[in-house]
């Protein structure tokens, strides 16, 4: 609306607009009766201002800067013209942001055409990662070869997670998309009812001709109590000693792996590496369906470091790689002489920038995982549960098949005392690189400490499916 300047020098009137095409303010001013040229400064309600000429008498028309330089809705005007004589006023106008989706595609995995998603949020301008303040429940997505569809969310897209919307329709390869997701009251955009105004633009993704890297990442991070005494870092007693060895050590110990490539290896340029980032062990990775979390998807090899980190086994990646369709998966992990531990929850597993930076952070209290009692807490730190000496997922110090046996069977069964030193063995339960039934640092007492510490029949019994 427009706001009459006070009758200094005879100034016309001063207006503020703004739409989805001029996103930045435009101010229309009508100058007469002063002598050109003309100051105008313009200053927001946040104090920030901005300064033009004009040098004529009559209409003028500016733009101000956009965000955030003139940021609050209200404007005021002060205009001086060549004899000193000052004229002021004000005006409101509409804030309008840019709201486009954040979409992205995930290789299908085969076939000549990738998948769509959107994580139900939107960039705006000055808040990226929004939520939708208007709702949204209408669609387009139009890109090169003459594709293009519209409808609405709730019977093309579907929801394989919380947070991830796939596309029904695949995409094929080589062609650049635009996506625009609206509220079907206007596919303009909406009213947030306090001054702003967003613009519905559209999300963008380029697909490559030829996709070749079919697959997920993902992060993880966990600890091995057996290794971790106190404190977040795990020791790496078995690397200063040189006993990891270069190839995995499961196949040999009876785990049958799920797709995974035969015989991975470490470096030995990785071993040398010191700090936080040493290797402490082997652990092994496992994918679970979603909806049966006892059948293994995929599992493979993989490095765990004194801070947690669980690395691809050439030691150069915490981006996970398992080459599966992008989904919801469960994530477990295993060790040889500890319990393993699986997500509670499925999680979301891609390619893509939201799916590819997932973290599964098994030391964390605040993650749930499946079972009961499923980890022991050091300090503030989660871990799998140590002392599985016999391999068979629950830990016993009496009765059959019990782990304490196991250890006393390693040092010769007659001497408690003996010692067997300088090994990378399963008994060897808090992986110094020695078996000991007796003493300092002794394998038998993290048995005793695992089931409880007083009860010597009771047992722990690995949590998974």
């Amino acid at each position: 609306m427009p706001f009459t300047l006070r009758a200094q020098c005879q100034i016309g009137s001063f207006t503020l607009s703004a739409d989805c095409f001029q996103q930045g303010p435009l101010a229309n001013i009508e100058l007469s009766g002063g002598t050109p040229p003309y100051q105008l400064q313009f200053t927001g309600m946040n104090g920030a201002s901005w300064t033009t000429q004009s040098f004529q008498n009559g209409p003028f028309s500016t733009g101000l800067p956009t965000w955030p330089a003139i940021l609050e809705p209200d404007v005021s005007l002060v205009v001086t013209d060549a004899l000193g004589c000052t004229a002021s006023s004000s005006a409101y106008y509409i804030m309008h942001f840019s709201m486009a989706p954040n979409v992205w595609f995930e290789n299908a995995c085969g076939g000549n055409a990738v998948d769509l998603h959107w994580n139900g949020r939107f960039s705006v301008a000055g808040a990226p990662g929004q939520e939708s303040l208007c709702g949204f429940d209408s669609y387009l997505v139009s890109g090169s070869q003459g594709f293009e569809m519209t409808g609405n969310l709730a019977t093309d897209w579907s929801q394989p997670a919380p947070g991830v919307w796939r596309f029904n329709t695949p995409l094929p390869y080589g062609a650049s998309y635009a996506v625009w997701i609206w509220s079907s009251s206007n596919s303009s955009g909406c009213y947030d009812g306090n001054n702003v105004f967003y613009c519905n633009d559209p999300g963008t993704i380029t697909v490559p001709q030829n996709p070749t890297n079919c697959g997920v990442y993902f992060r993880m991070q966990a600890a091995l109590a057996g290794a971790l005494h106190s404190g977040t870092l795990m020791t790496d007693g078995l690397r200063t000693a040189n006993l990891i060895p270069l190839t995995e050590p499961y196949t040999a110990l009876g785990y049958q792996y799920v797709g995974m490539p035969t015989n991975p290896a470490i470096p030995p340029t990785t071993l040398a590496v010191t700090g936080n980032n040493a290797v402490v062990d082997w652990v092994v990775l496992e994918l679970r369906a979603q909806n049966d979390p006892g059948t293994v998807v995929f599992s493979k090899a993989a490095g765990i470091q004194r801070d947690g980190d669980v690395v691809e086994a050439n030691g150069t990646s915490n981006e996970l790689y398992a080459p599966v369709a992008a989904g919801v998966y469960h994530v477990a992990i295993r060790h040889r002489n500890h319990l393993g531990v699986m997500t509670a929850n499925p999680y979301w597993l891609g390619t893509g920038p939201y799916g590819g930076s997932t973290l599964i952070d098994l030391r964390s209290s605040l993650l749930p995982v499946h079972g009961v009692a499923a980890r022991k807490a050091v300090g503030t730190v989660h871990c799998l549960w140590p002392g599985d000496a016999t391999g068979d997922g629950v830990v016993k110090y009496t009765g059959g098949s019990n782990d304490r046996d196991a250890i006393l069977q390693a040092i010769g069964g007659g001497t408690p005392t003996n010692t067997v030193n300088n090994v990378y063995d399963r008994r060897d339960v808090n992986l110094d690189g020695s078996i000991k039934y007796t003493g300092a640092a002794n394998d038998r007492d993290v048995i005793l400490q695992t089931i409880g510490g007083t009860v010597p029949t009771a047992t722990r019994t690995q949590q998974l499916p």
